[in-house]
């Protein structure tokens, strides 16, 4: 079975708080770190396991924005907030 970055992960959680403080700790910018960090686990973890990378001619098409939108709702109810809007 292969290991998915979900909100509960710990490796999101720690680099989503390197990168805010990488950036300086500024304010209202988790969801963009934990969308950041989300993907970049994501991405090591294909590296990792053999399978297409990101952006190769195998991964097929990407839908980054959806990704990302996932990523935000996921990333703002983990912090128990409802401000990112849905794709509905």
């Amino acid at each position: 079975m292969e290991h998915t970055a979900g909100p509960d992960d710990p490796r999101v959680r720690d680099r989503a708080y390197r990168l805010w403080e990488e950036e300086g700790r500024p304010d209202d910018r988790h969801l963009d770190h934990w969308a950041q960090a989300a993907r970049e686990i994501e991405e090591e973890d294909r590296r990792n396991s053999g399978g297409p990378r990101v952006n190769s001619p195998d991964a097929g098409l990407a839908v980054p924005d959806d990704a990302a939108a996932r990523n935000q709702r996921e990333a703002a109810a983990h912090l128990g907030q409802s401000s990112v809007p849905s794709d509905s």
